[in-house]
């Protein structure tokens, strides 16, 4: 399947491919950034993420230490429940801080925002969703705004770029056909929400997962999680060797994610304040238009650039 790391590649290709990474926090909240200072790597200060007010923020929904007898004993038990849980979404709200690590350097890149997620009872192709990044930090720790909005609706990707007032329009598969953006492996970001078992388990190897290593992950509690490795053939990004996802008990929602690929490159993926099933206010519901705004600063036009599918030759 050729549009997978295509579409990967495209959603990514300007939100999160663009510059030097910065170093890891250890803090939860997406949203801000504090002046304490950092000591083994010296980095600037723009790059550590506030922390939160309270240990409830290192868990987007439950702060309670995890209690053993709560835990899955086995990938089957916790495949299912994932499953069943995704049936019952309609809609997820999150602020998403999102690492890129590169396994040469050791370098990374930090981008902030929010996404958005709406969907049918149990239909994942009949997904909206919306990733909005509104702030960059690059490698010397600078911290800058950085508005990017996509959205991936009915087997298109709309990326809309504010400081250009440009709107691209990228259809990712033959007219008719539906995707689902979170499917694991092919997805812009690896968020793996609501997958079916039977899937997951015909592509990847499974298993369980250990407590995350990483510093920005390391305050999280009531998780649990799996470690999942793709199959020959099995349509999956080539690249990718594999993907660690971590799970609020309390839901059975995906907190946290560590996909590698097969060169040692990291992404790593930390939603905090998670909603589930809340009614949508008018600036998420914002965050998922499919249409430039009506108005802009100085009355600029919006450009549109619209892209059919092309098949792969």
């Amino acid at each position: 399947m050729k549009r997978v790391g295509v579409f990967a590649c495209v959603a990514l290709s300007v939100a999160a491919c663009a510059a030097a990474p910065v170093q890891d926090a250890s803090s939860a909240s997406a949203s801000s950034v504090t002046s304490s200072p950092q000591e083994k790597n010296k980095v600037s200060a723009q790059q550590e993420v506030a922390k939160p007010s309270s240990d409830s923020e290192t868990s987007a929904t439950a702060a309670s230490p995890v209690d053993s007898t709560a835990q899955f004993q086995s990938t089957d038990a916790m495949l299912s429940a994932l499953e069943k849980a995704g049936d019952t979404i309609r809609s997820l709200r999150a602020n998403v801080i999102y690492d890129r690590v590169d396994a040469v350097s050791e370098n990374r890149e930090r981008r902030t925002g929010q996404i958005v997620l709406t969907q049918d009872s149990q239909q994942l192709k009949s997904r909206t969703l919306a990733i909005m990044f509104d702030q960059f930090i690059d490698a010397s720790g600078h911290a800058s705004p950085q508005t990017q909005r996509f959205v991936f609706h009915g087997g298109w990707l709309f990326e809309f770029d504010d400081a250009r007032h440009q709107l691209i329009a990228r259809e990712l598969v033959p007219p008719g056909e539906q995707l689902d953006p979170l499917r694991i492996g092919e997805g812009p970001v690896p968020i793996p929400i609501g997958q079916k078992k039977d899937e997951v388990l015909r592509r990847f190897e499974v298993q369980l997962a250990p407590r995350p290593e990483q510093p920005l992950l390391k305050r999280l509690v009531n998780i649990q999680g799996l470690v999942m490795r793709p199959k020959l053939n099995a349509g999956v990004d080539p690249d990718l060797a594999e993907i660690n996802v971590w799970y609020d008990l309390g839901t059975l929602m995906p907190v946290a994610v560590a996909a590698t690929t097969k060169g040692g490159d990291q992404k790593i993926l930390l939603l905090t304040k998670l909603e589930l099933n809340k009614e949508l206010d008018v600036t998420a519901k914002a965050l998922l238009a499919t249409d430039p705004p009506m108005t802009t600063d100085k009355d600029t036009a919006w450009r549109r650039d619209v892209r059919p599918y092309k098949p792969t030759p």
